[in-house]
């Protein structure tokens, strides 16, 4: 009986082949597999009839939102642990220096020496003469690209602006609830036309300075600050911040007047207020309208002619984002524990603070609860900030060309002007910073911009009146407030970026400014109104209160809170300012980047100079010298040749002169 042949175990019998399972899992008979890819048929009808509501649903209102800023995140990383700019310049068009990466580099070297007034190598300095043609021709298509690029991305360039227009707002709303407080809401009615400074042109040549200069009084804290640079975690701060510190109401305290001289008319000339005379109608940004008071001495001809600060502007752009980071900056420096502060008394003097309390007196509780805060405040929570004025008082002489010496034709305008000191040097306040303004740089890929006519001659006003030698500048990125350069301006600087720039010569628009003030002589004593007008642009409207309403008049009150501020009108508005070709910021030099000079090609091999061949010496080869016999004698024949040839022309020479000699002869005989 032969044995059973094993089965194995009864649960294996009756299966499939091995073969069955012995298949890939992709395999579409796989049941698995089938099962796992299986696609519903009602998920798969919604994706055929259109995109599925979850891919179309992330939008700005539902993007994740920084809780800062309230505002959706533009990039969702970035490194803040370098301090490295990360930007590059717009080269659409891929242009290239004609600069190699070595002649920029020793250029930018230049540059920030004379910045830093330190010492310029002189290998350096050769470079940088001998690519003066290079770079003028350069700095051209430069402006002309980065101009092209501000018009075709004016929007993109300028929406950052966005916020800061926001806390303009807020600002401006505020600020004019101060200012209503103590205007009466009168009507007025155009009363005169006046030119503007363009057009007072004196007819007769004069010189025109600024003498007598003196710092009668200030008041309020002024700032003691001996080196003034801008901390990037200060902007950082601000720029979170920046409509908390915006917002802040700000006390300007009252400048008590001095008393009327009877010895000729005076005019008290707010800053502000002279700015406004200066360049009117030189962008849209600036204030339009401010009141005046003329008052007459009593027993005298003597006139003061008061002009009130002017209104804030109600048009957004450039100098109002500049005027309210500056506030802000203000407020956010005079925190307690941010800076030192010196206080004056009415008389200017300066007040001793009392004692600081000592480190012993101090009580600290170790042991006290944990309390939690809030991570931001509100705006009323912070106390309103102090601000200081000086007054200045300052002679506008005027001297006539005249032939006759014997004839005096001076005249002087005594003008009382208010300016608010930016800080000071030394702890006995006597050593005042000239000014500091917070220049937001709005193309800061391209470069640092130069200042508008306005902000220079602002600047120029305050170093002159202030009697200081340095001002600073403080250039700041507007996209995400980044320290750009600290800049030191001085009066030569100034002056001649207003001849370059903007064809303007001080001693020209004083003389526009005598011959503007001399006009105020014939108007008659009372409250008036300078307003300028978009229709009128070559005129100041001097408007006079009325008593009843007239379909030409208008009310203030409605005249200053009927619109609220905007950019519409700096948006469309076609102004540009140039990339300075001498501020070499932090962006220049990180890249080592000229400035106004497009970025050299990396992707550029150098050439290769091909190595010159030695020259290969011919070698000899051997004499045959019955060859060389040969061409000797003939050599010697020739030469032979030659010379009886030459024998003859000198023998038929001296014949046909004897010939000629004696045909003369014969003619003179006869």
């Amino acid at each position: 009986m032969e044995p059973s042949l094993y089965k194995g175990n009864s649960i294996f019998q009756n299966q499939p082949s091995y073969k069955v399972f012995n298949k890939s899992f992709e395999n579409a008979d796989d049941s698995f597999y089938t099962y796992l890819n299986e696609v519903n048929p009602e998920v798969l009808r919604q994706e055929l009839e259109g995109p599925s509501t979850v891919f179309t649903s992330y939008s700005n209102n539902s993007a994740p939102q920084d809780p800062r800023t309230r505002q959706p995140a533009g990039e969702s990383t970035r490194d803040h642990s370098s301090p490295l700019l990360h930007y590059k310049f717009p080269n659409v068009r891929e242009k290239h220096s004609a600069l190699n990466r070595k002649q920029q580099t020793a250029c930018v070297r230049v540059l920030l020496a004379w910045q830093r007034n330190e010492r310029v190598p002189e290998e350096d300095f050769v470079i940088w003469r001998v690519t003066e043609k290079k770079r003028c021709t350069e700095y051209q298509m430069f402006q002309k690209d980065v101009h092209d690029h501000e018009t075709t991305q004016r929007e993109q360039l300028y929406a950052p602006l966005k916020r800061i227009i926001q806390a303009y707002k807020v600002w401006h709303e505020r600020r004019m609830k101060q200012l209503l407080k103590d205007v009466p809401n009168e009507c007025y009615v155009t009363y005169s036309g006046l030119p503007q400074l363009g057009q007072c042109k004196s007819l007769n040549p004069q010189t025109v300075s600024v003498e007598d200069v003196q710092l009668l009084r200030i008041v309020g804290q002024v700032r003691l600050c001996p080196e003034l640079q801008l901390k990037r975690e200060e902007l950082m701060t601000l720029n979170v911040r920046l409509g908390r510190y915006a917002g802040i109401e700000t006390i300007y305290p009252a400048m008590p007047m001095l008393a009327e001289p009877e010895e000729s008319n005076i005019f008290v000339l707010p800053l502000e207020s002279l700015l406004m005379l200066l360049t009117t109608g030189a962008y849209v940004d600036l204030p339009t309208e401010m009141l005046l008071t003329i008052k007459e001495t009593s027993g005298s001809d003597c006139r003061c002619i008061e002009f009130h600060e002017p209104f804030p502007a109600r048009n957004c752009g450039w100098h109002t984002s500049g005027l309210l980071l500056t506030q802000a900056y203000q407020v956010y420096k005079a925190q307690p524990g941010e800076d030192k502060w010196l206080t004056f008394d009415q008389n200017g003097r300066l007040k001793h603070d009392p004692a600081l309390p000592s480190a012993a007196n101090l009580a600290v509780d170790l042991q006290m609860d944990y309390k939690l805060q809030q991570v931001d405040m509100e705006s009323a929570a912070l106390e309103p900030v102090n601000s200081n004025i000086a007054m200045i008082s300052w002679c506008l002489s005027c001297q006539g060309d005249g032939d006759d010496a014997a004839v005096d034709s001076r005249e002087d305008f005594q003008i009382y002007s208010s300016i608010t000191l930016s800080a000071v040097c030394d702890a006995q306040g006597k050593q005042p910073l000239g000014c500091h303004f917070i220049k937001l740089e709005n193309k800061p890929d391209c470069g640092c911009e130069i200042m508008s006519k306005y902000e220079l001659l602002k600047a120029w006003l305050q170093l002159k009146l202030l009697q200081a030698d340095v001002g600073h500048c403080s250039r700041v990125s507007l996209r995400d407030f980044e320290p750009m350069l600290e800049e030191k301006l001085t009066l030569a600087a100034l002056e001649k970026t207003l001849n370059d720039y903007y064809n303007t010569s001080m001693p020209q628009l004083l003389s526009h400014l005598c011959e503007f003030l001399k006009l105020f002589n014939a108007i008659p004593p009372g409250e008036y109104l300078l307003r300028t007008s978009a229709k009128h642009k070559e005129k100041f409207l001097l408007c006079k209160p009325i008593q009843e309403a007239t379909p030409q008049s208008l009310m203030l009150h409605e005249l200053l809170t009927g619109t609220a501020p905007s950019d519409e009108c700096f948006l469309s508005q076609s102004s540009y300012l140039p990339i300075s070709t001498t501020l070499c910021s932090r962006l220049h030099e990180e890249q080592q980047l000229l400035p106004c000079l497009f970025p050299t090609n990396a992707k550029r091999q150098p050439v290769k100079r091909r190595n010159k061949l030695p020259a290969i010496e011919p070698q000899r080869q051997p004499i045959n010298w019955r060859v060389a016999a040969k061409k000797e004698a003939q050599r010697q024949k020739t030469k032979r040749a030659q010379k009886l040839r030459a024998k003859a022309k000198k023998k038929q020479a001296a014949k046909n002169v004897e010939n000629a000699d004696k045909e003369l002869d014969k003619f003179m005989g006869l």
